[in-house]
């Protein structure tokens, strides 16, 4: 067999919008003109004569944009330098942030947004100075409360979460169309020393 690495990316700014075809016509840049079909044209033709199977780990390109990580506000912390606000989601929860400092659109989910726009950092409850998920972010003002959307969590979220600090994993549900369940519970303390003797 021969690997071709992981596949096409995908756009972590502007994740709401980005997942259209005509998103990616208009505002794609030099990777509008990059479609699935352009690239499979540029590697299979030199391959096609050893005989091998060609192996794609799509996992990004298909999943990165279908997964939110949902978080509520638990407090908004201010000092004479810096606004934080502190969720309910940690590092253990997605880890890519504080992993290798990955971008993740985050959209507050209420009906009406503030056009003020204020510098803030987004963090969560883990005891560890790593634990966030943005920096110094622009972002209408945060209130306590406030249920907030991690956009871009589809790969690489949940199958890289753990229960550092003692922390259960979320629930995970599927959402197609204009239906919803549960496709895994939230876990327990209870699972959490289940295996322990």
């Amino acid at each position: 067999f021969f690997s071709i690495g992981g596949g096409m990316g995908i756009i972590y700014q502007r994740a709401l919008e980005s997942g259209t075809g005509k998103w990616w016509h208009d505002h794609g840049g030099d990777r509008s003109a990059f479609s699935v079909h352009d690239y499979a044209a540029a590697i299979v033709p030199p391959l096609r004569e050893l005989d091998v199977r060609i192996l794609v780990e799509p996992g990004r390109f298909l999943l990165g944009n279908a997964g939110v990580l949902l978080t509520r506000v638990r407090y908004i912390k201010k000092t004479a330098t810096k606004k934080f606000a502190i969720v309910d989601a940690g590092m253990n929860d997605l880890i890519r942030p504080a992993l290798y400092q990955s971008y993740h659109e985050i959209v507050p989910c209420r009906a009406s947004v503030s056009d003020a726009v204020e510098k803030i950092d987004i963090v969560g409850p883990v005891c560890e100075s790593g634990d966030f998920f943005a920096l110094d972010r622009g972002m209408a003002e945060l209130h306590e409360g406030d249920l907030l959307a991690i956009m871009s969590a589809g790969a690489y979220g949940f199958v890289m979460a753990s229960n550092y600090n003692s922390r259960p994993l979320p629930a995970e549900v599927l959402v197609r169309g204009d239906k919803f369940g549960l496709i895994r519970k939230r876990q327990t303390w209870e699972d959490l020393v289940r295996g322990e003797i």
